[in-house]
């Protein structure tokens, strides 16, 4: 006989085909399903943290680029030292500037010398200045210096402004100017027409 006082449950008829009747557990289903994911995610944490700190100690590649990797096979080739020059190769590199920088030397014409002054020429004198007399007396100092005096006369072209001494050809270019530097004359030209180095004394010369 048991201790405890008989309740509904123990009042069952002898006919009932009812067996094993007990009392229910009431758990709502909302708890368990807040159950179900705590344990879900506290798996997937602790596979996580595995995956995070055991798998590279184990050498596992994921899958994932190794960044020095990477890094090392991007980067752009150093270009190769160029060899050090040799003593040789800077002497010949020195020479060939040298010759390529020396200026070669220009071609100095060759200009034909100057004849010398010949005493032995003739000098004329024309008087264009109108004073009596000039011819003569430059004639003198012309003739002192020791120049022969050819034609001594008065000029009959156009009046002149002031005294020259002229020539024809270049070979009477050094008399002319003898002449001209012993008179104190500054022009000296060459003039077609006269046949010798001619004096033309023009007005104011002295």
């Amino acid at each position: 006989m048991s201790q405890y006082p008989r309740d509904e449950f123990d009042k069952v008829p002898e006919t009932s085909a009812r067996q094993g009747v007990h009392r229910e557990r009431l758990i709502p289903s909302r708890s368990r399903g807040l159950g179900l994911l705590i344990t879900v995610g506290v798996l997937a944490l602790v596979i996580g943290l595995a995956a995070y700190f055991v798998v590279p100690r184990l050498g596992i590649d994921l899958g994932g680029a190794d960044p020095e990797a990477s890094s090392t096979a991007s980067a752009p080739a150093e270009p190769a030292a160029s060899p050090t020059p040799t003593p040789e190769d800077t002497a010949g590199e020195t020479e060939e500037a040298e010759e390529t920088a020396a200026p070669s030397p220009a071609a100095t014409p060759s200009a034909e010398p100057e004849p010398a002054v010949d005493r032995t020429q003739p000098v004329t004198v024309l008087n264009a200045s109108g004073i009596s007399g000039l011819g003569a007396s430059v004639s003198g100092r012309i003739s002192g210096a020791g120049w022969p005096v050819g034609t001594v006369g008065n000029w009959t072209g156009v009046p002149q402004q002031a005294s020259g001494v002229y020539y024809s050809s270049p070979d009477q270019a050094a008399n002319a100017r003898e002449v001209a530097a012993q008179l104190g004359i500054p022009t000296v030209m060459e003039t077609p027409g006269f046949a010798v180095v001619t004096v033309v004394l023009g007005p104011g010369f002295q």
